[in-house]
């Protein structure tokens, strides 16, 4: 089961896979199944800002469909490349978008585009 707000083209999962390096979240997201056999991604950096500004109604429907809401603790990995040793990350309590190198962890939350 997924989510995504009105106005959104893509879909959410219910929940985190926990907090990991780049590679570990990247093969994560891909072996993530969506509804039996849809594959999931890691969010790009656009993806993680509209999940920002459309977090109030993601959380309303995750938490009312058994979902979890969103770590306010950390960030979020995104596949959009800063350079060619990092990524950009999301947080989700301030949305800054600073990056973070690949062997650093944080949350990852897998996407289903349509």
């Amino acid at each position: 089961m997924a989510v995504k707000a009105p106005g959104m083209n893509f879909y959410v999962a219910m929940k985190d896979l926990g907090t990991m390096n780049w590679s570990n979240a990247k093969s994560s997201c891909q072996n993530y199944s969506f509804c039996g056999n849809l594959k999931g991604t890691l969010p790009t950096l656009g993806q993680l800002q509209t999940m920002y500004k459309n977090k109030s109604s993601l959380e309303s429907l995750l938490t009312l469909n058994g979902g979890k809401e969103f770590s306010t603790d950390d960030y979020y990995w995104s596949s959009t490349i800063f350079n060619g040793e990092a990524h950009y990350i999301v947080s989700m309590s301030s949305g800054d978008t600073p990056w973070n190198y690949y062997d650093g962890t944080n949350y990852v939350r897998p996407v289903f585009a349509f």
